[in-house]
């Protein structure tokens, strides 16, 4: 009976990185540096004012679009800290990061339409791409280049059939960031082949050198990009389900359909925790970001003296991206090895596509003493793995 199910559907693999978490299950005193979940719970006060909304009867259908009060609030946040200016038709509330990424992607792609996807990328992609009718075009990278991407191949692999460009930074699963001479051409090509920008700058405010930088506000943009951003990574708010996205009045528009029929509305309860959180001292979240930024450097100086292991340093979100070529191009087998002999969890390259071969993903999102003591086992995994 598996032919009954859609195409689509059935040519995608299970996630890989849900996966390694059930396999981790079987095992006793796991560390797992595998999902990408911050290892902070909300802050109370945030649960606190939720609750509270909750009790004043913030328990019914919301707009599609979300509260028109954490609308503002959005509004607000994104002219203080990025200096962009909005109108409330530009802005939705989604269902997390993946509600506003199906909403962007149905809304522009017809079957056949090509989508340009940079890796290795967010698995997430393929997927929706695939559920939306499209057809995904990789452009590749290299770990020697520090998997930035070289704007001559993204322009070799447009066709007549390419509709859209996903952009990723800072980037899951390598902690890239892009430069802005490079955000500057990619901004070039998609005005000159009249491609839809999907920007996913969930990691914006994970950033450790410099201010984050997007491609939105280039010269000609703004009438072609959608960015997806969430409350999940920066705000510690993964199980509130809330994301949102900002872009052209005409696009939004009809992403918000895209998101009525598949989800109704957002949480009415999670938009009340992204108020308080907005409102909140962000401070709290700052020292946050700080802890993965100094936990991210616990582990890239135990990696580089690892034999066998290359690695570079994150610049942004809370992840490694090593080489651990020289051991095993089969990362699959090296992950589950791992997880076998010293009981560590990190997620297979070729998990994040071709481009991601050779190498493995760490989450920097458990508390120092487990990361060093991760550090620990896989050091004396690779000593024994070579």
């Amino acid at each position: 009976m598996k032919e009954k199910i859609s195409k689509n559907v059935r040519e995608i693999p299970p996630a890989i990185i849900r996966e390694m978490s059930l396999r981790a299950a079987a095992y006793d005193n796991v560390i797992s540096l595998g999902i990408g979940e911050p290892d902070f719970d909300t802050p109370e006060h945030i649960c606190k004012a939720a609750l509270q909304d909750a009790l004043k009867g913030f328990t019914h259908y919301t707009p599609s679009r979300g509260y028109d009060d954490l609308i503002s609030a959005l509004i607000d946040h994104i002219e203080a800290s990025r200096n962009i200016q909005l109108k409330p038709e530009q802005v939705m509330v989604t269902h997390g990061g993946m509600g506003a990424l199906i909403a962007s992607l149905r809304a522009v792609l017809d079957p056949g339409d090509e989508v340009i996807v940079i890796e290795p990328h967010f698995p997430t992609y393929k997927a929706q791409i695939a559920f939306a009718g499209g057809t995904h075009v990789y452009v590749s990278t290299s770990f020697q280049n520090r998997f930035i991407v070289d704007p001559i191949q993204i322009e070799k692999s447009i066709t007549p059939k390419t509709k859209a460009l996903i952009v990723n930074s800072p980037n899951n699963p390598t902690g890239a960031v892009m430069p802005g001479d490079l955000l500057d051409e990619l901004a070039r090509i998609a005005v000159e082949n009249d491609l839809i920008v999907i920007s996913d700058e969930v990691y914006d405010r994970l950033v450790f050198e410099g201010n984050h930088d997007s491609i939105y506000v280039r010269p000609g943009m703004q009438e072609r990009t959608v960015v997806v951003n969430s409350f999940s990574k920066a705000f510690a708010m993964t199980g509130w389900r809330i994301g949102y996205c900002f872009g052209p009045e005409w696009l939004i528009a009809e992403a918000l359909k895209v998101a009525t029929y598949f989800t109704s509305c957002p949480s009415s309860i999670g938009q009340r925790a992204a108020m308080a959180a907005l409102k909140s001292d962000q401070g709290i979240f700052e020292g946050m970001v700080q802890e993965f930024a100094d936990r991210c450097k616990i582990a890239y100086e135990r990696l580089v003296a690892m034999p066998g292991i290359k690695v570079h340093p994150t610049q942004g979100s809370f992840y490694l991206f090593p080489s651990v070529d020289e051991l095993s191009r089969d990362t699959m087998k090296f992950a589950l090895d791992l997880l076998d002999r010293e009981q560590v969890v990190v997620i297979p390259g070729e998990a994040f596509g071709p481009s991601g071969k050779g190498c493995i993903r760490i989450s920097c999102t458990v508390g120092r003493s487990d990361l060093i003591e991760a550090m620990e086992r896989l050091e004396r995994f690779v000593r024994s793995y070579r």
